[in-house]
């Protein structure tokens, strides 16, 4: 299933920061030094906010015209974000199996390297 929703890309001249809030979606916003990287984290904040949706069995509200907020938020650019759900379910499902992995990796290492202090070897302490 895919998804489109407008989005509100404001910036902060004073703090260098960009944010995008969703007014569809309470709630549902993300912040980035730059307008890519805010646009992105917005994308993966819409993915997760709609799945949580999706998993809880809510109501997904519909999209609003984009042209109604171009009016309301006139000194803001206004765009619309497409989020495909399979896709992130996907990117999702590798994120917890990389992550797993990694965690994994560190162990073993931690293991391997770990240091034993003279107490230890000589009360025989691990």
């Amino acid at each position: 299933m895919e998804y489109f929703y407008p989005a509100i890309v404001k910036h902060d001249a004073k703090g260098g920061i960009f944010s995008v809030i969703f007014p569809d979606l309470n709630g549902c916003q993300a912040q980035g030094r730059t307008a890519e990287e805010a646009v992105l984290k917005a994308r993966e904040a819409l993915a997760a906010s709609l799945l949580e949706m999706e998993e809880k069995g809510l109501e997904i509200p519909p999209a609003s015209d984009e042209r109604l907020f171009r009016l309301r938020y006139g000194g803001s650019r206004c765009c619309t974000i497409l989020v495909n759900m399979e896709t992130y379910r996907e990117y999702r499902e590798y994120k917890v199996r990389a992550a797993d992995h990694q965690t994994a990796v560190w162990a073993e290492t931690a293991r391997k390297t770990r240091r034993v202090g003279i107490l230890a070897r000589v009360f025989g302490l691990r």
